[in-house]
């Protein structure tokens, strides 16, 4: 009899991976995990197949995770989450007073007053970067806010005041 414990554990991992990637649908998030879990394991799961294409057959593929067992599937996205955090963790380590002293730079460039950058600003803008730093490396996120205009940093502003 397989753990019923199993369940909870597995959701809640999907749960937390799914959070770091909000703007994805479930089932795209559960191809990709699937994709990335064949590509790791030996193309595990992949079944290949003829598809009829007008009168010739087309060569194609398709992930089949029908007999994977639980325990597999959780250790693989305990590892992946593992690794996102990471990843993360190690992009938080960046984000420092030059970093921030940077971009409030780049925001009195486009107008804003500097007063108005104050102690309470710095710490939405420090929030800011830990969420963008999910798809961003802080590097990234600078290089982006130097490109953008005045315009785009007046917006960017109001976006960091409304966190």
């Amino acid at each position: 009899m397989r753990d019923p414990r199993r369940i909870k554990r597995i959701l809640t991992l999907l749960e937390k991976i799914w959070e770091y990637q909000p703007d994805i649908r479930f089932n795209q998030l559960v191809s990709n995990l699937q994709s990335l879990y064949s590509q790791q394991h030996d193309n595990y799961g992949t079944r290949e197949m003829l598809k009829k294409e007008y009168i010739h057959l087309e060569k194609t593929s398709y992930l089949d995770f029908f007999f994977l067992e639980d325990d597999k599937w959780e250790k693989f996205l305990s590892s992946y989450l593992s690794s996102i955090e990471i990843t993360l963790e190690q992009r938080r380590e960046k984000i420092d007073d030059k970093v921030i002293d940077e971009v409030i730079e780049l925001l009195i460039e486009a107008g804003i007053k500097r007063e108005h950058l104050d102690a309470k600003f710095r710490c939405r803008l420090n929030e800011f970067f830990l969420i963008e730093s999910k798809w961003l490396s802080v590097k990234a996120i600078v290089v982006t806010v130097k490109n953008f205009n005045e315009v785009e940093r007046m917006e960017l502003y109001t976006k960091i005041l409304m966190l």
